[in-house]
This record gives structure tokens, C-alpha cells and sequence, in this order.
């Protein structure tokens, strides 16, 4: 009797608490708000939802901007002790917006924007970063490319501005495998900017100095004119040599039998118009098209070279007086490297243009040999000019021949004798540039800064 009252009991106290239960009013909510929300803790800070904003792509749109991140300002900022390092800031430009990311000096994402690439956005981008405290680096990915008139305006503002080759966060994110957004994109940045306080300085200049360069811009633009219009002279050739094989053998047979394209072209033009049958007709007419326009490239080709000889000589450049480089060659230097204090030394200048080997050793130890294995990477144009130069003084400079035979005699074989003697040009190169930015810097008036050597590391 007792157990039955006793289960009775129990009974009517489980059912009073599911009636309380079903009595309880159900908690409101705000509008918007998901379940999952409600389930995230109450201690959660503005700062922390906005990281998790950035990680899950999540944007907003506010009069105009597009915004990753809730705050428009710094939540929650410390105040930043005497001599610690700054912020790092980083960028991923585009034809009209650009994504940016501040990061602390511990690499925590403190806000990331987007901002429009005008005067307006970029004011505003200045504003929002130097807001979360001050900036030490600033980042730009391809500061020569879509980046340009951020890199500029933050340059004119007195800022240090790196350029992140887009190699760099390329890598990366291959190897993560984990996706590619703008946001993504810029915190890479800004990372690399971080672990590499060595990143070259936007413009190919030398650390201190901010801005392209005129006479280096000129230079770059001529020879950039000047490179496609080999191309095209070149395709036109090309072209004009299929046609001139394709004509019937009574025509050929009047043509010079030389290899030169510009002989037989000129013999043809000089024979006439002649009775042919619809198909000869017209290769003849293409022909005389292409004789006019490789004629007018090859003007413009003149122009062009005229005009980079007298941006070398205004530069101060005497590149031209080495064996084996002429007036191309040494725009081509002069565009491709920039300012030469901004490498190491000679050693650092090597490793640009891909002449210094790689080490490829294991097991190292005290006796053990030291191995090195060739440099694909590194700058390809200043290579191809370095082994155009190895090459000719090949031919003609007895100190050339006398590096090759040496190598030779070590053991070395004949394309890792022409690989020393390129390292050894990348030396002389680099002391050739330094030798006339000293004596351009001593005839400039005494208010520019004075050249300094690099030591190699």
C-alpha cells in the first residue's frame, strides 16, 4: 500500500512540472536573430563576432561600402607601449575596389574593409587603419599593377609601402588548399608583410625613398613599346616567310635563295605586278601589306631605341660600355632592377636575377661536401641579359675566356662554366649600377641623401 501511494506521488509531481513547463512563457527574441545565436555565449565580445565574420565571408553593406567586419572603428583597442612595433596593413587591389586587412603586431586580424580605389576611398582606408593605431608597413599586392594609385597615395602620404609580389600569397594558398576570397587574400598579405620586414619597397626603391622614379618610368614604358613591337615585327615575318614559300615556283625562282626575309620581300617588290591566278593574287597583296607595315616597324623601332638611349644617358648609366650590352640590354637592366641599393650587396643582387645556385645538401656535417643545384627562378629578363652578355664576351673578352677555361678545368661542364661566368657578370653588373648612382648623387646638389653600401648578409 505504501509503494502504491508512494508511485502516485511521483506521479503527480512530474506532472505539475511538465504543466509548469508548459506554462512557461516563451522567451522573445529580436527579429533576425537564429536560433544558433541564441545559443552562442553571452560573453562574447563585438570584436570576436566580427573575426567570426571574416571566416565565414559573411559582408554588409553600408551607404555605399561593403564592410566584412561589424565595427567601423577598433573595439576594445589597447594602448600601445613606447617602442613596440606598430600595425602591419595589407591590401589586394582591384580595377575599382581593394580588400584590406590591419593586423597587430602578434598577427591578430584586427578589422578588414572594403573601400573603392578613388581619392575618397583611399582618404577613408587611411583613416579607418591608422584608427586601430599606428601603421609600420603598409602592403600592397602588384604595387606596379592594380595596385598602383593605392601604393601612390599611401607613398605621397609620407607611408612605408611594400610591394607583395602576388607570388607570395599564391603559394600559400595552394598549399593550404582552403579557398580564395578577397578577405582571404588580404590577411595573406598583410602575414607576409608581418614575417618579412625585408619585403621590397614599392616603386623598385631603395628603403628611405617613396614614389616611382620619372626617368625609370619613361625608361619602362619605351621599353615596354619598344618589346612589343619586336613581337609584332617578329609575327610579321613569320607570316611573310609562310607566304613566300607557299607562292608557285616561277615566282620563287626570281626571289634571291638567301634566308633573310627582308631581301626576298624587297626583290619581290621590285619585280611588278604580274598576271596570277586569285589565290597567288592575294598572297602577293598580303605581302606588299606586310613589307609596308614591317617597314614602319622597323621606324618605330628606331624611335624607340633612340629615345632609351637618351633615357640612359640622362639616368647616368654607362651599362652600355660593358661587352656584350647594348642600348636594349640596358634599359632592360635599368627597368627591371630599379634603385641597386635596395639588395644586400652582391650576393642579394645574384639572387634576383636567379645567377646564385641554390644549396641542396643533407647530412651535413664537419667534411661532408657542400652541394648546390641551378637557380630556375629569380628575375628571367636580367637572366637572359647576363647569358647574352656571357656569351658575347665569350667571343671577345680574353677575362671571360680565361673564368669559362677555368671552370673547365675544375671539371665543370660547358653549361655549368657559362652558369660561374654569368654569376661573375651579376658582380659586375651590380658594381657597374652602384658605381654610377655614386657619381650621379655626387653631381646632384647637396641636399639630396648620399649613397650608401649595403653590406651582404
Amino acid at each position: 500500500m505504501a509503494k502504491q501511494d508512494k508511485k502516485q506521488a511521483n506521479k503527480a509531481i512530474s506532472s505539475a512540472e511538465t504543466a509548469y513547463v508548459r506554462r512557461r512563457p516563451r522567451a522573445t527574441r529580436p527579429a533576425g536573430e537564429s536560433a544558433r545565436a541564441r545559443r552562442r555565449p553571452l560573453l562574447a565580445t563585438a570584436a570576436t563576432a566580427a573575426e567570426r565574420d571574416v571566416r565565414s565571408g559573411r559582408a554588409q553593406r553600408a551607404a555605399g561600402t561593403e564592410t566584412v567586419t561589424a565595427p567601423t572603428g577598433p573595439v576594445g583597442r589597447r594602448q600601445r607601449a613606447k617602442g613596440e612595433p606598430g600595425n602591419v596593413f595589407g591590401a589586394d587591389p582591384h580595377k575599382r575596389t581593394l580588400t584590406a586587412t590591419v593586423l597587430d603586431c602578434r598577427g591578430g586580424v584586427l578589422g578588414t574593409r572594403v573601400f573603392r580605389v578613388s581619392g575618397d576611398g583611399h582618404r577613408e582606408m587611411e583613416a579607418w587603419a591608422t584608427g586601430f593605431g599606428p601603421i609600420e608597413r603598409w602592403a600592397i599586392e602588384g604595387a606596379s599593377g592594380l595596385g598602383r594609385h593605392t601604393a601612390m597615395y599611401l607613398a605621397r602620404a609620407g607611408h612605408d609601402v611594400r610591394d607583395c609580389c602576388p607570388n607570395r600569397t599564391n603559394e600559400r594558398r595552394r598549399s593550404r588548399q582552403g579557398g580564395k576570397t578577397d578577405a582571404e587574400d588580404s590577411v595573406r598579405i598583410a602575414r607576409e608583410a608581418l614575417a618579412d620586414p625585408d619585403m621590397p619597397v614599392a616603386f623598385k626603391r631603395a628603403a628611405g625613398e617613396a614614389g616611382p622614379d620619372e626617368t625609370t618610368e619613361l625608361t619602362g614604358l619605351w621599353n615596354g613599346a619598344r618589346r612589343s613591337i619586336l613581337k609584332s615585327r617578329q609575327h610579321l615575318l613569320n607570316e611573310a616567310e609562310t607566304l613566300l614559300c607557299e607562292l608557285p615556283e616561277e615566282v620563287r625562282a626570281e626571289l634571291p635563295d638567301v634566308k633573310d626575309v627582308r631581301r626576298r620581300l624587297q626583290a619581290l617588290a621590285a619585280l611588278g605586278p604580274r598576271r596570277a591566278d586569285p589565290a597567288t593574287a592575294l598572297r602577293l597583296k598580303l605581302l606588299r601589306d606586310y613589307t609596308h607595315s614591317i617597314a614602319e616597324l622597323d621606324a618605330r623601332d628606331k624611335e624607340a631605341t633612340a629615345e632609351l638611349e637618351e633615357l640612359a644617358r640622362r639616368a647616368g648609366s654607362t651599362l652600355s660600355q660593358l661587352c656584350g650590352i647594348a642600348s636594349r640590354s640596358e634599359a632592360e637592366l635599368l627597368v627591371e632592377v630599379g634603385d641597386p641599393r635596395r639588395f644586400t650587396g652582391e650576393g642579394g643582387f645574384a639572387r634576383f636575377n636567379g645567377t646564385a645556385p641554390l644549396p641542396a645538401s643533407s647530412g651535413e656535417g664537419e667534411g661532408e661536401p657542400k652541394r648546390h643545384r641551378v637557380n630556375r627562378g629569380g628575375n628571367r629578363r636580367v637572366n637572359a641579359v647576363l647569358y647574352r652578355m656571357a656569351i658575347t664576351q665569350l667571343r671577345c673578352d680574353p677575362r671571360a675566356k680565361k673564368v669559362f677555361e677555368g671552370a673547365r678545368a675544375r671539371g665543370h661542364t660547358k653549361k655549368e662554366a657559362i652558369r660561374i661566368l654569368k654569376r661573375h657578370l651579376s658582380d659586375v653588373v651590380y658594381r657597374r649600377m652602384m658605381h654610377d648612382l655614386e657619381a650621379r648623387q655626387a653631381s646632384a646638389p647637396a641636399s639630396q641623401p648620399k649613397t650608401t653600401r649595403r653590406k651582404a648578409a
